[in-house]
Protein backbone atom coordinates (compact mmCIF):
# COMPACT_ATOMS: atom_id res chain seq x y z
CA UNK A 1 0.00 0.00 0.00
CA UNK A 2 2.62 2.66 0.93
CA UNK A 3 4.82 2.05 -2.04
CA UNK A 4 1.78 2.84 -4.52
CA UNK A 5 0.84 5.76 -2.85
CA UNK A 6 4.85 6.77 -2.99
CA UNK A 7 4.61 6.37 -6.60
CA UNK A 8 1.08 7.90 -7.21
CA UNK A 9 2.44 11.03 -5.32
CA UNK A 10 5.59 11.34 -7.10
CA UNK A 11 4.06 10.93 -10.53
CA UNK A 12 0.71 13.08 -10.45
CA UNK A 13 1.70 16.51 -11.12
CA UNK A 14 -1.33 18.33 -13.03
CA UNK A 15 -1.37 22.23 -13.78
CA UNK A 16 -4.48 23.36 -14.08
CA UNK A 17 -4.29 26.53 -15.79
CA UNK A 18 -1.68 27.14 -17.94
CA UNK A 19 -2.98 26.98 -21.31
CA UNK A 20 0.09 27.69 -23.82
CA UNK A 21 1.93 24.73 -25.39
CA UNK A 22 5.38 23.84 -24.68
CA UNK A 23 7.37 22.89 -28.64
CA UNK A 24 6.92 19.48 -27.13
CA UNK A 25 3.73 19.01 -26.79
CA UNK A 26 2.51 21.81 -30.03
CA UNK A 27 3.87 18.50 -31.98
CA UNK A 28 1.63 16.43 -30.54
CA UNK A 29 -2.02 16.09 -31.61
CA UNK A 30 -4.58 16.98 -29.25
CA UNK A 31 -6.18 14.44 -27.03
CA UNK A 32 -9.54 13.04 -28.51
CA UNK A 33 -12.67 11.18 -27.14
CA UNK A 34 -15.64 12.66 -25.02
CA UNK A 35 -15.40 14.28 -21.70
CA UNK A 36 -14.97 11.90 -18.67
CA UNK A 37 -15.19 8.36 -20.89
CA UNK A 38 -12.26 6.17 -20.12
CA UNK A 39 -10.34 3.91 -21.55
CA UNK A 40 -9.62 0.61 -19.93
CA UNK A 41 -7.01 -0.95 -21.85
CA UNK A 42 -6.79 -5.41 -20.68
CA UNK A 43 -6.94 -8.62 -22.29
CA UNK A 44 -10.57 -9.52 -23.06
CA UNK A 45 -9.71 -12.42 -20.61
CA UNK A 46 -9.84 -10.08 -17.88
CA UNK A 47 -13.55 -8.95 -18.58
CA UNK A 48 -14.96 -12.35 -16.71
CA UNK A 49 -13.36 -11.29 -13.73
CA UNK A 50 -13.27 -9.68 -10.06
CA UNK A 51 -10.46 -7.16 -10.96
CA UNK A 52 -12.97 -6.20 -13.96
CA UNK A 53 -15.75 -5.59 -11.43
CA UNK A 54 -13.36 -3.73 -8.81
CA UNK A 55 -12.28 -1.48 -11.86
CA UNK A 56 -15.67 0.00 -12.66
CA UNK A 57 -16.89 0.03 -9.05
CA UNK A 58 -13.90 2.27 -9.00
CA UNK A 59 -14.58 4.63 -12.06
CA UNK A 60 -18.22 4.24 -12.08
CA UNK A 61 -18.95 5.25 -8.83
CA UNK A 62 -21.59 7.62 -7.95
CA UNK A 63 -20.54 11.79 -7.96
CA UNK A 64 -20.33 13.54 -4.87
CA UNK A 65 -23.22 16.31 -4.66
CA UNK A 66 -25.72 14.62 -7.47
CA UNK A 67 -29.07 13.40 -6.85
CA UNK A 68 -29.45 10.29 -9.09
CA UNK A 69 -25.43 9.04 -8.79
CA UNK A 70 -24.07 10.01 -11.95
CA UNK A 71 -21.08 8.22 -12.38
CA UNK A 72 -17.78 9.38 -12.56
CA UNK A 73 -16.68 8.14 -15.91
CA UNK A 74 -18.12 6.14 -18.65
CA UNK A 75 -15.71 2.87 -18.79
CA UNK A 76 -15.16 1.83 -22.42
CA UNK A 77 -12.92 -1.11 -22.97
CA UNK A 78 -9.59 -1.89 -25.00
CA UNK A 79 -7.97 -4.32 -26.02
CA UNK A 80 -3.83 -3.71 -25.62
CA UNK A 81 -3.95 -4.79 -30.06
CA UNK A 82 -6.81 -2.35 -30.25
CA UNK A 83 -4.85 0.36 -28.23
CA UNK A 84 -2.47 0.14 -30.79
CA UNK A 85 -3.81 1.95 -33.25
CA UNK A 86 -2.69 5.74 -34.10
CA UNK A 87 -6.18 6.91 -34.20
CA UNK A 88 -7.27 5.18 -30.68
CA UNK A 89 -4.09 5.94 -28.59
CA UNK A 90 -4.38 9.84 -28.35
CA UNK A 91 -7.84 9.55 -25.89
CA UNK A 92 -7.53 11.73 -23.32
CA UNK A 93 -8.63 9.12 -20.00
CA UNK A 94 -6.47 5.78 -20.48
CA UNK A 95 -5.59 2.70 -17.76
CA UNK A 96 -3.67 0.04 -18.49
CA UNK A 97 -3.76 -3.40 -16.81
CA UNK A 98 -0.87 -5.13 -16.69
CA UNK A 99 -0.84 -8.94 -15.32
CA UNK A 100 2.31 -11.21 -15.58
CA UNK A 101 3.35 -13.24 -13.32
CA UNK A 102 7.18 -11.75 -13.53
CA UNK A 103 5.82 -8.63 -11.88
CA UNK A 104 7.27 -7.45 -8.81
CA UNK A 105 5.57 -8.82 -5.43
CA UNK A 106 3.63 -5.67 -5.01
CA UNK A 107 0.89 -4.23 -7.66
CA UNK A 108 2.81 -1.02 -8.81
CA UNK A 109 1.02 2.12 -10.40
CA UNK A 110 2.76 4.71 -12.95
CA UNK A 111 1.38 7.43 -14.51
CA UNK A 112 2.27 8.54 -18.03
CA UNK A 113 1.56 12.58 -18.95
CA UNK A 114 1.22 13.20 -22.59
CA UNK A 115 2.90 10.24 -24.27
CA UNK A 116 0.43 10.28 -27.26
CA UNK A 117 -1.10 13.35 -27.26
CA UNK A 118 -1.63 16.78 -25.30
CA UNK A 119 -3.60 16.86 -22.18
CA UNK A 120 -3.70 12.94 -21.98
CA UNK A 121 -3.11 10.55 -19.35
CA UNK A 122 -2.34 6.80 -18.85
CA UNK A 123 -2.07 4.77 -15.58
CA UNK A 124 -0.56 1.35 -15.87
CA UNK A 125 -1.38 -0.94 -13.20
CA UNK A 126 1.12 -3.77 -13.13
CA UNK A 127 0.93 -7.01 -10.74
CA UNK A 128 1.74 -10.47 -10.57
CA UNK A 129 -1.48 -11.76 -10.00
CA UNK A 130 -5.28 -10.39 -10.73
CA UNK A 131 -6.26 -11.09 -7.22
CA UNK A 132 -3.08 -8.87 -5.73
CA UNK A 133 -4.03 -5.98 -7.90
CA UNK A 134 -8.01 -6.37 -7.27
CA UNK A 135 -7.09 -5.80 -3.22
CA UNK A 136 -5.28 -3.18 -3.66
CA UNK A 137 -6.93 -0.52 -6.01
CA UNK A 138 -10.31 0.10 -3.41
CA UNK A 139 -7.26 1.85 -1.00
CA UNK A 140 -6.12 4.50 -3.51
CA UNK A 141 -9.78 5.12 -5.49
CA UNK A 142 -10.16 8.23 -5.04
CA UNK A 143 -6.78 9.82 -5.86
CA UNK A 144 -7.13 7.11 -9.07
CA UNK A 145 -10.57 9.14 -9.91
CA UNK A 146 -8.79 12.23 -9.53
CA UNK A 147 -6.04 11.43 -11.96
CA UNK A 148 -8.35 11.73 -14.72
CA UNK A 149 -11.15 14.33 -12.84
CA UNK A 150 -8.00 16.71 -13.12
CA UNK A 151 -7.10 15.95 -16.78
CA UNK A 152 -10.74 16.91 -17.42
CA UNK A 153 -10.65 19.73 -16.09
CA UNK A 154 -7.44 21.03 -17.64
CA UNK A 155 -8.98 19.92 -21.04
CA UNK A 156 -12.21 22.36 -20.67
CA UNK A 157 -9.91 25.44 -18.88
CA UNK A 158 -7.62 24.87 -22.24
CA UNK A 159 -11.20 25.80 -23.80
CA UNK A 160 -12.95 28.44 -22.10
CA UNK A 161 -9.87 30.49 -21.44
CA UNK A 162 -9.87 30.70 -25.94
CA UNK A 163 -13.32 30.68 -25.83
CA UNK A 164 -14.96 33.05 -23.07
CA UNK A 165 -17.43 35.83 -23.33
CA UNK A 166 -15.64 38.82 -22.75
CA UNK A 167 -19.41 40.86 -22.21
CA UNK A 168 -20.23 39.00 -19.15
CA UNK A 169 -16.32 38.67 -17.73
CA UNK A 170 -16.57 42.58 -18.42
CA UNK A 171 -20.29 42.75 -16.13
CA UNK A 172 -18.38 40.70 -13.35
CA UNK A 173 -15.89 42.81 -12.86
CA UNK A 174 -18.04 45.99 -12.58
CA UNK A 175 -19.95 44.43 -10.13
CA UNK A 176 -17.89 42.13 -7.80
CA UNK A 177 -14.15 43.45 -8.83
CA UNK A 178 -13.27 40.21 -9.41
CA UNK A 179 -13.18 38.02 -13.33
CA UNK A 180 -14.35 34.71 -14.11
CA UNK A 181 -13.89 32.71 -17.49
CA UNK A 182 -17.92 32.12 -18.84
CA UNK A 183 -18.70 29.92 -21.71
CA UNK A 184 -19.67 31.45 -24.76
CA UNK A 185 -23.22 29.76 -24.39
CA UNK A 186 -23.79 31.64 -20.93
CA UNK A 187 -24.66 34.78 -22.70
CA UNK A 188 -27.91 35.09 -21.04
CA UNK A 189 -28.40 37.56 -17.90
CA UNK A 190 -30.35 37.04 -15.57
CA UNK A 191 -33.44 39.41 -14.29
CA UNK A 192 -32.35 41.79 -11.70
CA UNK A 193 -31.34 40.40 -8.12
CA UNK A 194 -32.51 42.42 -5.29
CA UNK A 195 -28.72 42.89 -4.79
CA UNK A 196 -27.44 45.07 -7.50
CA UNK A 197 -23.42 44.02 -6.93
CA UNK A 198 -25.20 39.97 -7.46
CA UNK A 199 -23.84 38.22 -10.75
CA UNK A 200 -25.66 35.84 -12.37
CA UNK A 201 -25.71 34.40 -16.03
CA UNK A 202 -26.92 31.49 -17.64
CA UNK A 203 -27.24 29.18 -21.06
CA UNK A 204 -30.73 29.15 -20.78
CA UNK A 205 -31.13 26.00 -22.81
CA UNK A 206 -35.19 24.63 -23.42
CA UNK A 207 -33.94 21.31 -21.67
CA UNK A 208 -30.98 21.92 -18.97
CA UNK A 209 -29.72 25.56 -17.93
CA UNK A 210 -26.29 26.23 -15.99
CA UNK A 211 -25.85 28.58 -14.26
CA UNK A 212 -22.93 31.50 -12.31
CA UNK A 213 -23.24 33.30 -10.02
CA UNK A 214 -20.62 35.25 -7.90
CA UNK A 215 -21.25 37.33 -4.71
CA UNK A 216 -19.47 38.37 -1.99
CA UNK A 217 -20.00 39.41 2.01
CA UNK A 218 -17.85 41.09 4.67
CA UNK A 219 -15.19 38.77 6.05
CA UNK A 220 -16.39 38.74 10.03
CA UNK A 221 -14.68 35.78 11.63
CA UNK A 222 -12.99 32.29 9.83
CA UNK A 223 -16.54 30.18 10.78
CA UNK A 224 -17.93 31.36 7.09
CA UNK A 225 -14.54 28.95 6.03
CA UNK A 226 -16.28 25.94 7.26
CA UNK A 227 -19.55 23.58 6.37
CA UNK A 228 -22.47 25.46 8.06
CA UNK A 229 -20.93 29.04 8.21
CA UNK A 230 -20.39 28.42 4.24
CA UNK A 231 -24.24 26.99 3.98
CA UNK A 232 -25.75 29.63 6.30
CA UNK A 233 -23.91 32.56 4.08
CA UNK A 234 -25.41 30.86 0.86
CA UNK A 235 -28.69 30.14 2.09
CA UNK A 236 -29.43 33.83 3.12
CA UNK A 237 -27.41 35.36 -0.06
CA UNK A 238 -28.78 33.08 -2.74
CA UNK A 239 -32.58 32.93 -1.07
CA UNK A 240 -32.72 36.63 -1.06
CA UNK A 241 -31.62 36.80 -4.80
CA UNK A 242 -33.18 34.30 -6.28
CA UNK A 243 -36.91 33.27 -6.41
CA UNK A 244 -39.05 30.80 -8.01
CA UNK A 245 -42.22 31.49 -10.16
CA UNK A 246 -43.87 33.58 -7.37
CA UNK A 247 -42.37 35.78 -4.29
CA UNK A 248 -42.92 32.53 -1.96
CA UNK A 249 -40.03 30.62 -3.83
CA UNK A 250 -36.74 30.88 -3.36
CA UNK A 251 -33.48 29.03 -3.27
CA UNK A 252 -31.96 26.82 -0.55
CA UNK A 253 -29.23 24.42 -0.01
CA UNK A 254 -31.34 21.18 0.03
CA UNK A 255 -30.59 18.86 2.87
CA UNK A 256 -32.84 16.47 2.33
CA UNK A 257 -31.78 13.94 -0.58
CA UNK A 258 -27.48 14.91 -0.30
CA UNK A 259 -25.85 16.01 2.41
CA UNK A 260 -23.55 19.31 1.70
CA UNK A 261 -19.83 18.37 1.39
CA UNK A 262 -17.38 21.11 2.51
CA UNK A 263 -13.29 20.83 1.86
CA UNK A 264 -10.41 22.61 1.76
CA UNK A 265 -8.48 23.45 -1.65
CA UNK A 266 -5.04 24.68 -2.02
CA UNK A 267 -5.00 26.27 -5.81
CA UNK A 268 -1.67 27.89 -6.29
CA UNK A 269 -0.62 28.32 -2.60
CA UNK A 270 -4.23 30.06 -1.73
CA UNK A 271 -6.71 28.70 0.36
CA UNK A 272 -10.34 27.74 -1.27
CA UNK A 273 -13.31 26.39 0.40
CA UNK A 274 -15.26 24.26 -1.96
CA UNK A 275 -18.99 23.94 -1.11
CA UNK A 276 -20.73 20.90 -3.20
CA UNK A 277 -24.18 19.71 -2.72
CA UNK A 278 -28.21 20.30 -4.07
CA UNK A 279 -30.17 23.46 -4.19
CA UNK A 280 -33.71 23.27 -4.43
CA UNK A 281 -36.51 25.77 -4.48
CA UNK A 282 -38.26 26.10 -1.84
CA UNK A 283 -41.85 25.87 -2.37
CA UNK A 284 -41.55 24.75 -5.69
CA UNK A 285 -40.71 21.68 -7.99
CA UNK A 286 -36.41 22.77 -9.36
CA UNK A 287 -34.01 21.42 -7.51
CA UNK A 288 -30.23 20.58 -8.71
CA UNK A 289 -26.12 20.16 -8.04
CA UNK A 290 -24.37 22.74 -6.97
CA UNK A 291 -20.54 23.58 -6.53
CA UNK A 292 -19.03 26.95 -5.22
CA UNK A 293 -15.35 28.13 -4.48
CA UNK A 294 -14.95 30.14 -1.39
CA UNK A 295 -12.51 32.71 -1.31
CA UNK A 296 -10.74 35.42 0.96
CA UNK A 297 -9.91 38.83 -1.07
CA UNK A 298 -7.47 40.02 1.46
CA UNK A 299 -7.49 43.45 0.16
CA UNK A 300 -11.17 44.58 0.13
CA UNK A 301 -11.63 42.41 3.42
CA UNK A 302 -14.50 40.01 2.27
CA UNK A 303 -15.28 36.78 1.02
CA UNK A 304 -16.11 35.72 -2.43
CA UNK A 305 -18.03 32.97 -3.52
CA UNK A 306 -18.30 31.77 -6.92
CA UNK A 307 -20.78 29.24 -7.64
CA UNK A 308 -22.24 26.85 -10.49
CA UNK A 309 -25.58 25.29 -10.10
CA UNK A 310 -27.66 23.27 -13.28
CA UNK A 311 -31.19 22.20 -13.56
CA UNK A 312 -31.90 19.32 -15.75
CA UNK A 313 -34.76 17.19 -14.37
CA UNK A 314 -34.34 14.66 -17.23
CA UNK A 315 -30.89 14.35 -17.87
CA UNK A 316 -27.61 13.60 -16.30
CA UNK A 317 -25.68 16.42 -14.67
CA UNK A 318 -21.87 14.88 -14.64
CA UNK A 319 -20.93 17.14 -17.56
CA UNK A 320 -23.20 19.85 -16.78
CA UNK A 321 -21.65 20.61 -13.14
CA UNK A 322 -17.93 19.12 -14.33
CA UNK A 323 -17.33 22.34 -16.98
CA UNK A 324 -19.43 24.49 -13.83
CA UNK A 325 -16.31 23.37 -12.18
CA UNK A 326 -13.90 24.24 -14.43
CA UNK A 327 -14.81 27.70 -14.89
CA UNK A 328 -14.85 27.99 -11.13
CA UNK A 329 -10.88 27.38 -11.25
CA UNK A 330 -10.17 30.58 -13.21
CA UNK A 331 -11.62 33.13 -10.11
CA UNK A 332 -9.22 35.86 -10.28
CA UNK A 333 -9.65 38.41 -7.36
CA UNK A 334 -7.83 41.29 -7.02
CA UNK A 335 -4.93 40.45 -5.49
CA UNK A 336 -3.99 37.95 -7.65
CA UNK A 337 -1.53 38.65 -10.32
CA UNK A 338 -2.25 35.98 -12.23
CA UNK A 339 -4.88 32.76 -12.69
CA UNK A 340 -2.34 30.44 -10.70
CA UNK A 341 -0.84 26.49 -12.07
CA UNK A 342 -2.63 24.53 -10.04
CA UNK A 343 -0.73 21.55 -9.15
CA UNK A 344 -2.85 18.79 -7.84
CA UNK A 345 -0.80 15.60 -6.02
CA UNK A 346 -2.34 12.48 -5.01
Amino acid sequence: MKHLLILLSALLLLPLSSCKKSLEQALKPDSSGTPYDLYLVMDEALKETALNDTLHAIFEFPMEGTPNGDEYFRVRHLTPENFDSQVIRIVANVAIVDIDPTNGEQPVVTLEREPYAYNQVIVRMHAKSIESLADYLPQVQEQLRQVYVKNEMNRRIKIITKEHLIKQQDRLMRLQNASLYIPRAMDVTCRPAKDSTFFWCTDNFASKQSYLVVYSVPYTDQNIFSLEGAVAVRDSVMGANIEGSDSTQHMETNRNVVLPEYRALNIGGRYVGELRGMWRMRNGMMAGPFICHIRLDEVNKRVVFAEGFCYAPNEGKRLLIRNLEASLYTLKLPSDQLIPEIEVTL
